[in-house]
């Protein structure tokens, strides 16, 4: 039932592919101001309320856009068909999403009360990520060593 809601394998593939330039991405836009100029608000495109909650002079979009990259890399990483998909592989997903669920409320309630101000609001724009990055993590982590272990008999 749930490889009927996956998406094909070659979209994972796809994600593997993305994720490197814009991770790169994301991590330049953030700490060394790079941007794309296409991805600028002008004064013409911004009408009504927009102006109010940005200085069409000074926003740039390129930092969402690399992180909606990322999101969709980590997507279709995550939410893509193995090359063989059966039930032992569909009981690691969710076993995998479990343990992802745990760690990142653990890592969230951790983080609440250790950071403060700017650290914990970027901590958070991070954080974003751990639910997918965790789950892919251990999702392959297991089939790596279960790959492993049919190998050693």
């Amino acid at each position: 039932m749930l490889s009927k809601i996956l998406l094909p394998h070659r979209f994972q593939k796809f994600g593997w592919i993305l994720l490197l330039p814009f991770a790169v991405l994301l991590f330049a836009a953030t700490y060394s101001g790079f941007e794309f100029s296409w991805l600028n608000i002008s004064s013409a495109e911004s009408q009504g309320g927009i102006s109010d909650f940005f200085d069409p002079d000074k926003e740039n979009f390129s930092v969402e856009f690399a992180m909606i990259g990322v999101f969709l890399s980590l997507f279709l990483i995550a939410f893509s068909k193995e090359k063989e998909e059966d039930e032992y592989i569909q009981k690691l997903r969710l076993d995998s999403l479990l343990v992802a669920c745990y760690t990142h409320t653990f890592i969230l309630i951790i983080a609440t009360l250790m950071l403060y101000g700017f650290g914990f609001l970027e901590f958070m724009g991070y954080n974003l990520f751990t639910i997918q990055l965790i789950f892919i993590g251990r999702f392959k982590w297991v089939l790596y060593k279960q790959g492993q272990s049919t190998l050693a008999f």
